[in-house]
């Protein structure tokens, strides 16, 4: 049977579970676990036990329920500009995802109080950050910073949940990954015609290879920092470039490198086996990416 038939065939439940796998971008899920990892190890405890899977499914949960929710609150101008989206094609009902919206953040929830008060305040702050954004991110300037807190909040949920407090290693690279993804998020905007403010982005998104070099001085390191820098730096240029400008397949693969952001930092703490899920969950969310828009 050719691909075409298979699509054309295919059956209600496999569009509905599509529909759904779409609607969670699910795609880009890989990177919200090397973030937990990252900010884990950057805490001094990245550790093989229940804790740190907890906290990783809670962070992809609230992931999936901020992509759910941004697909609602964007139902009305996506009717008339992306009508093949789950919700305006009603592949997947309005109900159903306001359901899940509320069950993934209720659940996640559940999982960050298994790991304490703290864990789950830092929770509650993350989920705030992210209804936040999905109410207000089309018309408003500040949104790439919203976008960026909650990304940086992961590495501190993570930390509290693990160590129980937040070593100056963990805030500076939640803050490097904070500028990365404002200068992922302002590239992003201009996707949606808000314009792209010169090469401020660009320059966010090299920070963290700078923090790498100042903290890493170990040659034998350089090779992960090069596939970091040049994979960002490939990301970029189908921004900048004159011909073939291409700003959601840059932000699709920078979304990506949010992975070798993580491995960076996993380095810095010498944790090997961190590296490694790091580069797998970016090579997954390429492969993913092929299949589920990430954008």
């Amino acid at each position: 049977m050719s691909s075409k038939s298979a699509v054309v065939h295919r059956t209600p439940w496999a569009e509905r579970a599509r529909g759904y796998l779409a609607l969670a971008r699910i795609s880009n899920s890989p990177t919200v676990v090397s973030n937990t990892l990252a900010g884990a190890a950057l805490a001094g405890a990245l550790r093989p036990d229940g804790q740190v899977v907890a906290v990783a499914v809670a962070m992809v949960l609230f992931y999936t329920a901020g992509m759910y929710l941004n697909d609602l609150c964007d139902y009305t101008i996506d009717r008339l500009r992306q009508p093949q989206r789950p919700l305006p094609s009603g592949v997947v009902s309005r109900t159903e995802a306001a359901i899940a919206v509320v069950a993934l953040f209720g659940i996640g929830s559940a999982l960050l109080w298994s790991a304490g008060p703290a864990t789950f305040r830092s929770g509650l702050v993350l989920i705030a950050v992210i209804v936040v954004y999905d109410l207000w991110h089309k018309t408003n300037p500040l949104s790439p910073l919203l976008m960026a807190a909650a990304r940086a909040l992961v590495y501190i949920t993570a930390g509290l949940a693990v160590a129980g407090t937040l070593t100056n290693q963990l805030l500076l690279w939640a803050g490097l990954l904070f500028a990365y993804i404002v200068g992922l998020t302002a590239i992003a905007k201009a996707e949606a015609g808000s314009g792209l403010a010169g090469y401020w982005p660009a320059a966010l998104l090299a920070l963290p290879a700078v923090a790498f070099v100042a903290e890493t001085p170990d040659p034998a390191s350089w090779l992960l920092l090069a596939l970091f820098a040049g994979w960002a730096a490939y990301a970029a240029s189908f921004v900048y470039r004159a011909d073939r400008r291409s700003i959601g397949r840059a932000v699709g693969y920078l979304i990506a490198g949010i992975a070798l952001l993580d491995a960076l930092a996993l380095a810095v703490v010498g944790s090997v086996i961190g590296v490694a899920l790091a580069l797998v969950a970016w090579g997954t969310t390429l492969f993913l990416q092929r299949y589920i828009k990430g954008t």
